[in-house]
């Protein structure tokens, strides 16, 4: 083979190696369709720090594609629940601060072969505080002045539509003593999660005892008759995790001894707390109930920055 055979396959082998090189989609053209990205299935916000986020970029219309580059920030990455098996422009997490969560994504459109390219904003706002409803009193037997129809008392708190979705613990005491307990009592505490990241945090609690699966606090009982408060707590509504928190306590109403009924006085303490963000050690009281023959009610706000939960503190 002669030098110059040789020169002419050099630069055939040289062209076939550039002709995919330059074979680049190009920008599609005007009506074609669009980038759309989305925020836990809304194009626009705001959306809210604490909470599950689901961020997709897709193109209208249905249209095939292919994410050749898909950008997020201001979300914490968390593990998609897709796993393995996510779709490369779909990014899970939560935005931990208010802001801005910014996407940037390039995408291909298979059926056109051309491009599209995007940005896309959506306003971070910060978490509401969880709402705790006003506490429901025993209704008065009228027939009976200073009697009532029942013990109980409940109040449920819930996230709402704004609301934080961190963890909630709730944590009780209870004493046989006519005050509020201090913090020397020993607590009852369980966690719930507010979110499906969580979801694995829920709680599987066991009977104990003569104790129900619901009873945080549950006391000794004497033919029936209970010698101290019972504190129930229920989760309700939503569907991997709970959309509210009840809690009820019941108070005693004595019990017989012999021929005589004996008084049962007691003082309990219900907090709630969540356990994101939070400071060693603080809480906010939700409720504060005491036994005794007359009854008085007083609301505020927690001076502790970590949680504002409402403060409801009742003296009966």
């Amino acid at each position: 083979m002669t030098p110059a055979r040789w020169s002419g396959l050099v630069v055939v082998l040289a062209l076939a190696v550039c002709v995919p090189a330059s074979a680049q989609a190009a920008e599609c053209p005007p009506g074609s369709p669009t980038l759309v990205v989305l925020a836990n299935g809304k194009t626009s916000g705001p959306v809210y720090t604490t909470h599950d986020l689901l961020v997709r970029a897709r193109l209208s219309g249905g249209a095939y594609y292919t994410v050749n580059s898909f950008d997020v920030s201001g979300l914490r990455r968390l593990p998609h629940p897709d796993g393995d098996e996510a779709p490369a422009g779909e990014a899970f997490g939560i935005a931990d601060a208010p802001g801005t969560l910014t996407v940037t994504a390039t995408l291909t459109n298979d059926d056109a072969d051309c491009t599209v390219s995007g940005t896309a904003s959506f306003e971070v706002k910060q978490a509401t505080s969880p709402i705790v409803s006003r506490l429901r009193r025993p209704p008065r037997f009228k027939q009976r002045p200073g009697q009532t129809w029942d013990s109980k008392f409940w109040f449920k708190v819930a996230p709402g539509a704004t609301g934080a979705r961190s963890p909630i613990t709730v944590e009780a005491r209870a004493i046989r003593k006519a005050r509020i307990p201090g913090r020397g009592v020993k607590a009852a505490r369980i966690m719930f999660p507010m979110r499906p990241s969580d979801a694995g945090l829920m709680p599987d609690p066991q009977p104990h005892g003569d104790c129900s699966t619901i009873e945080l606090i549950c006391p000794r009982r004497v033919h029936t008759w209970a010698t101290g408060a019972e504190v129930d707590v229920i989760a309700s509504g939503g569907r991997e995790v709970p959309a509210r928190i009840r809690v009820i306590v019941e108070l005693p109403r004595g019990y017989p001894k012999g021929l005589r009924l004996i008084k049962t006085p007691v003082g309990v303490d219900v907090r709630f707390s969540r356990t994101e963000r939070q400071s060693p050690g603080c809480g906010s009281p939700a409720a504060a109930i005491q036994g005794g023959s007359s009854h008085s009610a007083a609301t505020g706000s927690s001076r502790r920055p970590c949680n504002p939960l409402k403060n409801l503190y009742i003296g009966l």
